[in-house]
């Protein structure tokens, strides 16, 4: 049924109602009950008020340490009220207690005002949670300050009291007992109470459970019952007129009863919503417990269906995890490997090596590394259950848990892709061999049909142009005749001069009868002259004196060079320069061209630079392109030397 009154509630209000009744008849016979005097009763309210100085400072303590580092907004409000109450408390009982009898006006004032300090601050802060239902979280250190500040202030009050009682209304009159200031106190402490009770009645009404509220976690039947004896209680301390009347004692009692029903509801604070939190732990471990084991499954599935061998070894360097690829690609089961030592797989030559270098990569701290000495491949050998060797890739990582340290090992078998690479880098040295060889042939052909036309060739048409040359000294020619052999003659003057440079570029006949140093600066000087592009060449005769191979190779380098620029760079000057020592012969050439666009140097088609790598590389010298748009282009040429008895030769 909606708005039910639960059955603690039910009880609660019953005994409330109980008390209220026998508050009443009481009540009714206040003139009966006025003229009863408590013996020692000084001593009783001492003991009565100790007793609630002592919940309101429990109460503090478990507010103050409810939810750990990170207090919640209530637990703070109501640590720092308490403890304020509790310090107001013990200078209520501090202002009389030890004199003779009962106090003085001055003492008694001094007492009830600190008494109406510490009630107002319990009221109005109950009253005040009671509104602010939403909580926050408040972190340590603005707890700690908010602490601090109160017991500052408190303690200052307090000292103002005793120094200065005038400063509050008169609460005392010595033989007429409290004074209107004081009953109206007391009246609108009941007021506030009453409010604070019917509220938390009917929050407890609309609430969906009984104990614990969604966001504030007070335990609300029982503060409710709480706000209930304190009205009742501030009730009978606005009637009495001397400190031993009965209604005094009765009054204390009440009070008692509202101080351990407010540390009960507080109790929650400090084990109700840790107890919550601990469900909502628990269930968060389980959520996370089933998580963990979701990543676990799939991290075995992983391992399982993984293509590459898996292997992990402890520090004693047995197996402890293996997958079915690691087992097939040794050609073993799993169950063969699992828990048998690492020198299972690997070949009896590498075993104390392997070992030791495992032993040094967990030492460095290392946590990965990739396995074996060449740097492109990382190639280790391993061991066939069969017997036979075979190359691995392998990369290993270390992991230490529970101080101790694994190793896990991720490989995979590279035999066919070293088997592959060997036949390529065979391939790639038979042509090397195969471009040098026809590199060579084609030097011999240029040379040979250089010659054939320079010496067969060139002589005929030198032959020819002399019987030429004695023809037109005939006086008996004709005019149009002597013109025809003139025009001849010019015509074999141009064969002659097309075919001496025809001859030069298949093979400069300098090359053969000056050495490469010459045939360098004839090449410099037509270069310039055909093509209007300035060219200096920075070199030596001695520095060239090389055999016919090398010269011949650094000359068409230089050739090819020389013919790029004409082509691409569109420059205006070009430097060709050689420094030589006595192991290597280096040369640059460099011009101020528009240099080379990034990538064009990578193009298939580019066979004058391919022509020029193989050159050098036949000849084991290193050779690089440097570029820039805009720039210009260098290309830097380094070719080893080796010395012999007469002079130093290219290798």
């Amino acid at each position: 049924m909606k708005n039910a009154v639960p059955k603690e509630l039910q009880h609660i209000c019953w005994i409330s109602a109980f008390l209220f009744t026998l508050s009443g008849l009481l009540w009714s016979q206040q003139a009966l009950f006025t003229q009863i005097r408590i013996p020692n009763a000084l001593s009783i309210h001492t003991a009565l008020e100790t007793a609630t100085i002592i919940i309101f400072t429990s109460v503090f303590i478990v507010s103050w340490n409810a939810f750990g580092d990170v207090r919640k907004r209530s637990s703070l409000i109501l640590a720092i009220a308490f403890l304020s109450a509790a310090l107001f408390g013990f200078s209520h009982a501090i202002s009389f207690q030890g004199m003779p009898g009962f106090p003085d006006a001055i003492d008694m004032h001094k007492s009830l005002s600190f008494w109406l300090l510490s009630r107002y601050i319990i009221s109005l802060t109950l009253l005040g949670l009671v509104i602010q239902t939403k909580d926050i979280n408040v972190s340590n250190k603005y707890s700690s300050l908010s602490v601090y500040c109160v017991v500052i202030l408190t303690i200052a009050a307090s000292l103002l009291i005793f120094n200065y009682p005038a400063i509050l209304p008169p609460t005392y009159l010595k033989g007429s007992g409290q004074t209107l200031f004081k009953i109206h106190s007391e009246i609108l402490l009941v007021v506030i109470n009453v409010i604070t009770a019917a509220l938390l009645y009917r929050q407890i009404l609309r609430s969906d459970r009984l104990n614990i509220d969604t966001d504030l976690k007070i335990k609300r039947s029982l503060l409710f019952f709480a706000s209930a004896m304190m009205a009742i209680s501030e009730t009978y301390f606005s009637m009495y007129q001397f400190p031993d009347e009965l209604f005094v004692v009765i009054g204390h009692v009440f009070q008692v009863l509202a101080a351990f029903a407010i540390y009960r509801s507080m109790v929650g604070i400090n084990i109700h919503a840790p107890y919550s939190s601990l469900i909502q732990t628990t269930k968060d471990l389980q959520n996370t417990a089933d998580e963990l084991l979701i990543h676990k499954r799939r991290l075995v599935g992983v391992i399982e269906t993984a293509m590459d061998g898996i292997l992990t070894i402890d520090e004693s360097h047995t197996i402890i995890l293996v997958n079915p690829a690691a087992a097939s690609i040794f050609g073993y089961t799993v169950n063969q490997l699992q828990g048998a030592p690492i020198d299972i797989v690997i070949p009896m030559r590498h075993r104390h090596v392997h070992n030791t270098h495992v032993n040094q990569f967990g030492e460095r701290g290392t946590t990965r590394r990739k396995m074996g000495g060449n740097f492109d491949d990382y190639y280790v050998t391993g061991l066939h259950a069969n017997g036979s060797e075979f190359p691995l890739e392998a990369s290993i990582s270390s992991l230490i848990e529970n101080d101790k340290r694994f190793y896990t090992v991720i490989f995979r078998d590279t035999s066919e892709r070293k088997l592959a690479k060997e036949k390529m880098a065979q391939y790639h040295s038979e042509l090397s061999q195969l471009s040098s060889a026809l590199q060579s042939i084609r030097e011999e052909e240029r040379k040979h049909i250089a010659r054939e036309l320079h010496d067969d060739l060139g002589q005929l048409l030198a032959a020819l142009r002399m019987d030429l040359s004695l023809l037109q000294r005939d006086q008996g020619l004709a005019g149009k005749s002597r013109l025809a052999l003139n025009s001849m003659d010019q015509l074999l003057l141009t064969s002659i001069t097309t075919l001496r440079r025809i001859a030069t570029d298949l093979r400069p006949r300098a090359l053969d009868e000056g050495g490469l140093f010459f045939a360098l600066q004839t090449l410099q000087k037509e270069f310039s002259q055909r093509h209007g592009i300035n060219c200096d060449l920075i070199a030596n005769e001695e520095q060239l004196i090389l055999d016919d191979e090398p010269s011949t190779a650094i000359f068409r380098i230089v050739q090819e060079s020389l013919t790029n620029v004409a082509r691409h760079a569109k420059a205006n000057h070009v430097i060709i320069r050689f420094a030589r020592d006595e192991q290597s012969l280096a040369f640059t050439i460099q011009d101020d061209g528009r240099g080379i666009e990034e990538g064009a140097m990578n193009k298939t088609r580019s066979f004058g630079l391919v022509g020029m790598r193989e050159r050098i590389k036949a000849m084991q010298g290193e050779f690089q392109v440097l570029s820039e748009v805009g720039k210009g282009t260098q290309i830097q040429i380094t070719l080893p030397l080796r010395q012999q008895s007469n002079s130093a030769k290219l290798i």
